[in-house]
């Protein structure tokens, strides 16, 4: 393959850095001239439920994820966790076994899925709490059907949010946790005590953090309260102007800090289609003219409809979250979460290559040039 190569300023450091790529790592690097581009990471988003019609809790074939793959990373996604969310058990281990099959194929783009994310089904059955999950397939915490999702998915599930309503799921978090697996806490309705004894048993994550919530709770007494206060938690929190207003989300990342903010799209595979009621996971959503998306009839948000490219600049432009730690956020956070321990310094020879060049447009908005992942580079798409 020919010698590509990318030119612009670190995001992290503010360098001019020249960098040639060759076969899918880094050949060399070295100051060059400012270009008006910046370098970064890619994003790595840990809740991706599908986009535009493709739906990973509907068995999409290897074809329509290898699709999906190459949109998200023409918006700089170059890494994602595939999210099944709550189903009957037969539709959720044939979703866990679409995704294997993909990662398993000659389509698969090396390091673009480094897992599955599981967002129920042992979650809160309240209202609000459980926002568009069906009602009829939430169920309690049980390790053998999670070890059966296992075995579907060939090892593939890194994350699993439930909620600490009871014992069996604080039996649940210690097995999975065990087999290092990581449990979010989220779409819950659990008092303090029993958010400290997850924490305890090994909860390390909040899933979308003020959003899967009851629109009523305790004043001081709740669930989002001990999950702020806890050191011990990563929050994911959800940027696209309609799931958290700027002051929650301020505050939320003033509580959590550069190093426990998790940036996710949440975004959901109605996501782009014009407004209307629609079907998904056998529920009545709608999408509002502004774009957002809710269970029809009721205040609850539904998934969302915005990607990562989309969230930064909301952070970055409307927020004056610095641009770096934006990428803290959408980058370098989420592997963390993961246990990989990704780096701000600029990329050394023999890299994997995982970058996206990027400007903000006449609108402000940030838009990616080009996406390198190993050996496959994708340009934006015009959508």
């Amino acid at each position: 393959m020919a010698i590509r190569s990318l030119s612009g300023t670190w995001v992290f450091s503010g360098e001019p850095i020249h960098i040639e790529l060759k076969e899918g790592h880094i050949k060399s690097v070295c100051p060059c001239e400012p270009t008006g581009y910046i370098i970064a990471p890619g994003f790595m988003d840990l809740q991706v439920n599908g986009y535009k019609g493709i739906d990973y809790s509907e068995s999409p074939n290897i074809c329509q994820i290898r699709h999906l793959v190459e949109v998200l990373a023409s918006h700089g996604t170059t890494r994602h966790l595939p999210t099944i969310v709550t189903n009957s058990k037969e539709n959720m281990i044939e979703n866990l076994r679409c995704i294997r099959e993909y990662v398993d194929s000659p389509l698969y783009i090396e390091c673009t899925i480094p897992g599955i994310h599981v967002e129920g089904p042992f979650i809160s059955t309240n209202e609000g709490a459980r926002g568009v999950h069906n009602p009829t397939h939430i169920r309690p915490a049980d390790y053998g059907e999670f070890c059966r999702w296992q075995e579907a998915a060939g090892g593939l599930i890194r994350i699993v949010t439930l909620s600490p309503e009871g014992d069996e799921s604080l039996e649940f978090i210690r097995n999975i946790v065990r087999d290092g697996v990581v449990a979010a806490i989220g779409h819950t309705d659990a008092d303090p005590d029993m958010i400290d004894m997850a924490i305890e048993a090994g909860a390390t994550l909040s899933t979308h953090l003020g959003n899967g919530s009851p629109p009523m709770i305790p004043r001081l007494e709740n669930f989002l309260w001990a999950q702020l206060a806890s050191d011990r938690l990563s929050a994911c929190i959800i940027a696209d102007g309609f799931h958290l207003p700027p002051y929650v989300l301020q505050s939320i990342m003033r509580c959590k800090g550069r190093d426990q903010t998790v940036l996710v799209s949440d975004v959901a595979p109605l996501a782009g289609n014009p407004p209307g009621i629609y079907r998904w996971t056998g529920m009545d959503v709608e999408i509002y003219s502004d774009g957002h998306m809710g269970l029809h009839n009721t205040n609850s948000l539904a998934g969302a409809s915005k990607l990562q490219d989309e969230a930064v600049t909301l952070l970055h432009r409307r927020l004056s979250v610095p641009l770096d730690r934006c990428f803290d956020y959408a980058a370098l956070n989420p592997a963390q979460v993961l246990g990989y321990f990704p780096s701000r310094e600029i990329p050394k020879p023999d890299d994997p290559v995982n970058l996206m060049l990027f400007e903000f447009d006449v609108s402000g908005m940030l838009a990616t040039r080009t996406a390198a992942i190993g050996r496959h580079y994708y340009n934006t798409i015009k959508e």
